[in-house]
């Protein structure tokens, strides 16, 4: 895929550097950029009230080719990044009620993990709990945001229950970490989208020599499809973007139940090295306990230095 230019960035960076009349240009391209790739010339140079020249000489100064080449590339960017180029009220300030705030946030939240625990199918929950209980060697890979704070989090909880896990986020060592799993181990693939080539393809190596596969993504998606098992977790996403993607929380929601299930199935064996890690954290010192008493200092008096008499 060819890589699109920031052409949104570029124009904000030069505007000040732009003469008077392209100024114009930029102002009306920034105010509608939905217009302004629709827009003939005559039309763009219309609404900014310039000729059409400036226009040519505005795209130019950008560094495109032509006013066809900006639209182009103007449109690419919208195509992704729409919302953010929206003129949103108290976008560069505090809101007014915090607490409505709250509730929205929160309320995204919940409505994320009640959907995934609706989604949640019990039977391939019940075989990846299976699968990462007995395997020998549990890899988890996170690509993406979120999904990497996710991964990261599932590794705190696996690697306490007495099971060997590493986690990466680099694609490449998720693909030097396949190519050395074997039967007997697991791999647990984590990202929302479940589009990423590099991740599936990391999927495919694992399963190639003979390692279990674990997805937790949305169902439909080159990933889950790669996956021998899918726990399938489409949470909905707010259309607010200033708030935190909630998928976040409803997959670690997810890795909190396969991870209280493996400690469960593993037994004694999880139970006896959380105690290990229990009373090794309780041995650190915290600020809230009282400091050790200095040894009480001798108040009796002490005796009188005798003066040296020099003969």
């Amino acid at each position: 895929m060819a890589y699109v230019v920031d052409i949104v960035s570029r124009l904000r960076r030069m505007e000040a550097s732009l003469r008077p009349s392209e100024q114009r240009v930029a102002e009306a391209v920034l105010a509608d950029p939905g217009f302004a790739t629709r827009a003939s010339i005559a039309e763009l140079a219309r609404r900014a009230r310039v000729s059409e020249p400036s226009v040519t000489r505005f795209c130019r100064a950008l560094g495109c080719d032509s006013v066809r080449d900006f639209k182009v590339r103007l449109a690419q960017n919208l195509a992704v990044a729409s919302p953010y180029l929206e003129r949103r009220p108290q976008a560069n300030g505090a809101p007014d009620d915090v607490a409505q705030l709250a509730d929205r946030v929160l309320d995204s939240v919940i409505e994320a993990v009640t959907a995934v625990r609706n989604q949640l199918d019990p039977q391939p929950l019940r075989q990846a709990i299976e699968a990462i209980a007995k395997a020998r060697r549990l890899d988890i890979y996170g690509v993406g945001g979120g999904s990497h704070a996710v991964g990261h989090d599932a590794h705190l909880r696996f690697f306490r229950l007495d099971l060997p896990t590493d986690f990466h986020a680099d694609t490449q060592l998720q693909r030097m970490s396949a190519a050395t799993l074997g039967p007997d181990d697991c791999v647990l693939a984590i990202c929302n989208s479940g589009r990423f080539r590099d991740l599936v393809e990391s999927i495919e190596i694992a399963r190639q020599y003979g390692a279990t596969t674990v997805a937790l993504t949305r169902p439909d998606t080159p990933l889950a499809r790669a996956a021998e098992i899918l726990l399938a977790a489409a949470p909905p996403e707010d259309s607010d973007i200033f708030k935190p993607t909630a998928s976040r929380l409803a997959h670690m929601a997810v890795i909190d139940v396969v991870a209280t299930g493996v400690a469960m199935r593993r037994g004694p064996t999880a139970l006896e090295s959380l105690r290990r890690v229990k009373l090794a954290l309780s041995q650190i010192p915290t600020i809230d306990e009282p400091a050790t008493p200095a040894p009480p200092r001798d108040s009796s008096p002490r005796p009188a230095r005798r003066k040296k008499i020099h003969a």
